[in-house]
């Protein structure tokens, strides 16, 4: 149970599962309150099992599970009505309140899950996000007046603070400048 990350935008569900953690000796390699942090905390780490709410501030578990389909496994703790509104092949859903022991077990089950889950290194952009990469800086290069270097990071900022993928964050660049 090395690979834990804890993220609930409320701080007190954050400590309450912190102590229970703690109480059995486990260390979450990290705790964020927002979607978009557990997306690049789980992409650093190289996978996870992801401790969380339903809902975080800026996204939901499912769009969470989503981005993270091939990367980490979602252990959501909610209400039962709460827990209609997820979905995911990578999302699990436990019910509150749950038992302590139902808890570890579920999170026992999924750690060994994870653990066998192959790391493989991620894939190479195809062409057409490498072209969708270099037009989106081309444009901001000439509408804005950035060097290619500056057009690069300003993607890669986007990509990072959103969770997306830098062709999609391009591809997006390239839309609101169409429009």
């Amino acid at each position: 149970m090395d690979r834990i990350v804890v993220a609930f935008s409320h701080e007190e569900a954050q400590r309450r599962i912190l102590r229970l953690l703690e109480s059995a000796g486990c260390s979450p390699a990290a705790c964020c309150v927002s979607g978009g942090e557990t997306i690049r905390t789980v992409r650093k780490l190289g996978g996870a099992v992801v401790v969380c709410g339903f809902k975080f501030r800026d996204m939901t578990a499912s769009e969470v599970a989503a981005s993270l389909r091939d990367t980490a496994v979602l252990l959501v703790l909610a209400s039962a009505a709460h827990l209609d509104l997820c979905e995911g092949e990578n999302l699990f859903k436990l019910p509150t309140p749950a038992a302590r022991s139902e808890f570890f077990a579920t999170l026992d089950m999924l750690c060994r899950r994870e653990a066998r889950r192959p790391r493989h290194p991620q894939p190479q952009r195809d062409e057409e996000e490498l072209r969708l990469i270099r037009r989106a800086k081309e444009l901001l290069m000439e509408v804005n007046r950035m060097s290619e270097a500056e057009a690069h990071r300003f993607l890669q900022k986007r990509s990072m603070d959103t969770g997306a993928k830098l062709a999609d964050t391009a591809r997006l660049v390239l839309e609101h400048y169409t429009v």
